[in-house]
């Protein structure tokens, strides 16, 4: 009779036993079920990245925090020396000397601006184009809320006017515009008969960042702004997301050129893409 007491104990046991192990890999079936669904749902939220409505639709719900790019380049000719008065002396030390600025890309961002500077430095005329970046912080009414020189050609060495600074062209992003005036030197004194200059007497061009102030200067649709032999035959309707403007100032010698990409507009696109200017030719 002990032995089968003993027996029926060892069974239930071990039946116990059988049943804890079973609720465990009940438990961790479970776990991996699910886990194989969830990982399941990810590919297939991979895959259906691919489709442009869908990507379309993260957009709607998620807007690019990129909001416009703005690319500009521009060339002065010989009659610009002339209206700036510079003797040859700075000529000579602007040909020896100078960095020569190929483009700027003004990204705006919902947060700030970046301002990207392509030109070719004194030391490196054979090489490539270099570039450099600005981060500019904006105020509710401009995309920068003080005055920021992108770019500046000294005429002439700073020794020859220390402690002061020597004359020079800056490229400035002011007041939500480009402006490319001459600064320093004689530019800053007093005209000869004891009159202060006027403000714009000494300013090249100002060109506002803006579509709308921009109308009187749209140009064709191009593959690129300066390049004017890849014209189409249609002008850019006035609502496209993308708009290019040029002009020639003959008077002052200043060919400048501008495409204004408006980010926002994502239902005129198919997909995402990223816009380079050309830094070199």
């Amino acid at each position: 009779m002990d032995i089968v007491w003993t027996a029926l104990g060892i069974c239930i046991l071990v039946g116990f036993v059988f049943y804890v192990l079973a609720l465990y890999w009940q438990r961790l079936l479970t776990k991996h079920s699910y886990a194989i669904k969830d990982l399941a749902a990810r590919v297939q939220a991979l895959e259906e990245m691919e489709d442009p409505n869908f990507r379309r639709k993260i957009g709607d719900s998620a807007p690019s925090p990129l909001e416009q790019v703005i690319t500009f380049g521009f060339r002065l000719g010989e009659q610009f020396w002339e209206a700036l008065q510079a003797p040859a002396e700075e000529i000579a030390y602007v040909k020896a000397h100078g960095k020569f600025l190929g483009s700027v890309k003004v990204e705006r961002w919902r947060s700030h601006s970046v301002a990207t500077v392509y030109e070719v430095l004194p030391q490196n005329k054979s090489a490539e184009w270099a570039s450099r970046t600005i981060d500019v912080y904006s105020s509710t009414t401009s995309v920068a809320a003080e005055p920021v020189t992108l770019w500046e050609l000294p005429l002439a060495a700073s020794a020859e006017y220390a402690p002061e600074p020597a004359p020079s062209l800056e490229l400035r992003l002011v007041d939500n515009a480009l402006e490319l005036r001459a600064a320093h030197g004689r530019f800053d004194s007093a005209q000869g008969n004891g009159a202060a200059a006027r403000h714009d007497e000494f300013v090249f061009f100002h060109i506002p960042l803006d579509a709308a102030q921009l109308g009187e200067y749209r140009k064709l649709e191009t593959e690129d702004p300066g390049d004017s032999s890849s014209a189409q035959t249609l002008a850019s309707p006035a609502d496209s997301w993308i708009a290019y403007f040029a002009h020639h100032d003959e008077r002052r010698g200043v060919d400048w050129q501008l495409c204004i990409r408006d980010l926002t507009r994502k239902e005129e696109w198919e997909r995402w893409k990223v816009w380079e200017p050309r830094e070199t030719r």
